[in-house]
């Protein structure tokens, strides 16, 4: 049963691949550069180039494949991604979807995202998989990347509908080793670094990137087709502030941050940008980060099996592998 993995040379696409192939299966991964291809070599997956946002590279690998993991996304939330976010978490599930229809493929797992439900009102109330963040919810700048993970997961669901098997997953906030691009443990190595601050209201909901491979393969196996399971540690909704104490207890390095109302941020951080100075984030990066994005992974304990692994475990292991990595030569 020949399986095809997109986003294979990603964070959690090169994991999935190697656990894929340890379950003997026969790997067909999609690569859009020969760059992102290093990172498979000796993985024993066949290794094919293509770009979820160029339909006609498409149905050459799709060729033959009984199984796929549409794993390929990007991450952004500042004006200028606005193009890229849509090309790929939008045109690009729209891309997948249809070539998984015209090569008969027997069932997909569509990975989204944790923000494709919105944030939760308070911390108390995580959400969970019926809620959808929409275009709807106020047009809200700081939503850009929610808004195109949500609008891509609604064209799976719809597929599921018109009777492709289908089913989605949806990550917590990823943290753990080889995220090599930093595109989620960034906030961590800066910690580590002594560059870190300061903290806001607002929180996220952490998960270990090994526990989000091992519940991709439990939805294939297990999943209902059309049906969509939060993949996320409950005891990693956490606010910053208390998540990076917990870094500091953890790795026995604390570092002091002062906790500020974004209100007083934020006309600072459009100062910043006036000035085009190097600047962590941008106002639309700040609201959205004080928002409270918890959520619980119930549904995919209770039909999936899905287990999370401590998260001071998870903590530990990302800051190892972030030492190993040269965090403090970046």
């Amino acid at each position: 049963m020949r399986t095809l993995v997109t986003g294979a040379t990603g964070y959690l696409g090169v994991d999935l691949v190697k656990a894929l192939r340890a379950q003997g299966r026969e790997v067909r991964a999609l690569a859009r550069s020969d760059a992102g291809a290093t990172r498979l070599e000796g993985s024993g997956a066949e290794v094919v180039r293509g770009d979820v946002t160029d339909p006609g590279s498409l149905p050459a690998a799709f060729e033959g494949v009984a199984r796929v993991f549409h794993m390929a996304g990007v991450v952004g939330h500042r004006a200028r991604d606005d193009d890229r976010l849509h090309r790929v978490n939008v045109d690009g599930a729209r891309h997948v979807l249809e070539a998984c229809r015209n090569a008969g493929v027997e069932r997909a797992v569509f990975t989204s995202s944790v923000a494709a439900m919105g944030p939760a009102a308070t911390p108390g109330h995580p959400r969970d998989e019926g809620a959808w963040m929409l275009d709807g919810d106020d047009g809200r700048p700081d939503f850009r990347y929610a808004r195109t993970k949500a609008a891509g997961e609604q064209l799976a669901v719809q597929a599921a509908a018109d009777g492709l098997d289908v089913v989605v997953v949806n990550p917590g906030f990823v943290i753990g080793p080889g995220d090599v691009h930093r595109v989620s443990s960034w906030a961590v190595e800066e910690y580590l670094r002594g560059r870190l601050r300061f903290t806001i209201d607002g929180g996220l909901s952490y998960v270990d990137g090994r526990d989000v491979v091992a519940g991709h393969l439990l939805a294939e196996e297990r999943g209902r087709s059309g049906e969509r399971y939060i993949l996320t540690n409950d005891e990693g909704n956490l606010s910053h502030r208390d998540f990076f104490a917990r870094v500091g207890h953890v790795t026995g390095k604390r570092r002091r941050q002062l906790h500020l109302p974004k209100g007083l941020l934020l006309p600072l951080l459009r100062i910043g940008t006036a000035l085009r100075l190097p600047l962590p984030l941008d106002d639309d990066e700040l609201a959205s980060s004080s928002r409270w994005w918890f959520y619980t992974a119930a549904k995919a304990r209770s039909e999936l099996g899905f287990e999370t692994r401590p998260l001071d475990e998870t903590i530990r292991d990302t800051a190892a592998w972030l030492a190993a990595d040269g965090y403090h030569r970046h």
